[in-house]
């Protein structure tokens, strides 16, 4: 099942219609993403008299919002003056040629709509199943070109997946340890939007209170996000999974009320926008997403950043594979001892000294102001180089309260 779309249109519910309907269809079990209206149907329905198509007794239509913008000014006698396009154009140019005009206002009503699933519909033509638009091979590429042009920066090692704010690094695990790309990917875009709320971006940890409660809501967003994402893209995801993760910290965060469930949905539906945004091409709305101009080499950063940590991706005619070449064991003793020897670079010799354990104590008890000497102008070089990376991922250092227990002893599966 993909996005919600309508079949007499052709368009894509979106915002929070496109949550609403997606959640319902998972309630309901519903197994068509078509939606449409008793008008639409019965319009459907004079274009193909061969067809006899009805709404099943006792099936009942999901009520959605349809969002209209109403532009008007507020008149001496205090009435509304309802304003057409050609209005608006007017008095715009009025503005721009320093002419005073009165005080244009704006309002977004929503008006009540109901739609019913394809699949309430008796005698409704069997959906066509399209190709895919991107491979799967394409598709992970998308995945990893549309998180690196983010200018979100993802280390590969061998703890658990999580999102560091003090870094701003997403931390993935190393590919082999997942049971396949849709648990690695599901992961990676759900670490992807925690990190959209560190301070340099949306900056959602500032706004809200760093409580069990906010926590919560975090992590209900970035799964929604994830399940989301992967509708879109055709992304199998661990659905028992999700379902069971985003249930737990709904019932921390609001008890149980679904309420909470569509309340996440819907601001993790504005992630999703800005991913389908960079699918067509365009500039993505979001104000902290990366100029056009800056992708390609954000995606190159990221492409060093997997390869210093042994991890790079390969096609195969059917599929990518991931390879991870772990690292080389470090030097032996008297290996470093003889490299030691052979080098007048301070760094290598700094780097020599802090592999190998036994040659760290060595050097410090043959010449321990050397070694300070040396470490503190390695911690120099370290400094600087963090600083000229921060400074290309536009990307500040933030702070992080330490986990509560009730956090701590939350499910592993994400974080």
């Amino acid at each position: 099942m993909g996005m919600p779309y309508c079949p007499t249109t052709g368009r894509e519910y979106g915002g929070a219609n496109m949550v609403r309907l997606m959640l319902a269809s998972i309630v309901k079990g519903y197994g068509d993403d078509r939606w449409l209206t008793f008008k639409q149907l019965q319009k459907f329905q004079g274009e193909h008299p061969e067809l006899d198509m009805k709404i099943r007794k006792g099936e009942k239509g999901v009520k959605i919002l349809r969002p209209e913008e109403i532009v008007f000014i507020v008149e001496e006698d205090g009435r509304w003056k309802y304003l057409t396009q050609e209005e608006i154009k007017e008095l715009e140019a009025q503005k721009a040629q320093g002419r005073e005009i009165p005080d244009v206002q704006r309002m977004m009503l929503f008006y009540p709509f109901t739609v019913f699933n394809a699949s309430q519909i008796e005698g409704f033509p069997q959906k066509e199943r399209p190709a895919p638009t991107m491979t799967a091979i394409e598709r992970n590429e998308f995945v990893e070109t549309f998180i690196a042009s983010s200018g979100i920066a993802v280390q590969h090692y061998g703890g658990d997946a999580c999102f560091s704010h003090s870094e701003d690094v997403v931390k993935m695990p190393f590919p082999d340890r997942f049971s396949g790309t849709d648990e690695y990917y599901a992961t990676k875009l759900h670490e992807f939007y925690h990190a959209t709320g560190h301070e340099s971006r949306e900056d959602r940890q500032k706004k809200q209170s760093q409580t069990l409660k906010g926590y919560a809501f975090d992590e209900m967003r970035a799964e929604l996000f994830s399940m989301l994402a992967g509708a879109r893209l055709d992304l199998p995801m661990p659905e028992s999974n999700s379902a069971a993760y985003i249930a737990h910290w709904n019932q921390t965060f609001s008890g149980g009320d679904v309420k909470g469930v569509f309340q996440a949905a819907t601001e993790a539906a504005r992630a999703l926008t800005t991913m389908r945004q960079f699918e067509a091409g365009e500039q993505p709305s979001a104000r902290w997403f990366p100029k056009s101009e800056a992708w390609p080499e954000l995606a190159e950063m990221q492409k060093q950043r997997d390869a210093a940590t042994g991890v790079s991706f390969r096609k195969t005619p059917d599929k990518q594979v991931f390879d991870h070449v772990p690292r080389s064991a470090p030097p032996s003793l008297a290996e470093a001892v003889t490299a030691f020897r052979g080098t007048d670079d301070p760094v290598a010799k700094t780097r020599l000294i802090l592999q190998n354990q036994d040659f760290l104590q060595l050097a410090l008890k043959s010449d321990p102001d050397s070694v300070r000497e040396l470490a503190s102008l390695f911690d120099s070089m370290s400094q600087t180089l963090h600083m000229e990376l921060d400074e290309k991922l536009r990307a500040g250092a933030s702070t992080t309260s330490i986990p509560s227990p009730e956090q701590q002893n939350a499910p592993r599966m994400r974080m």
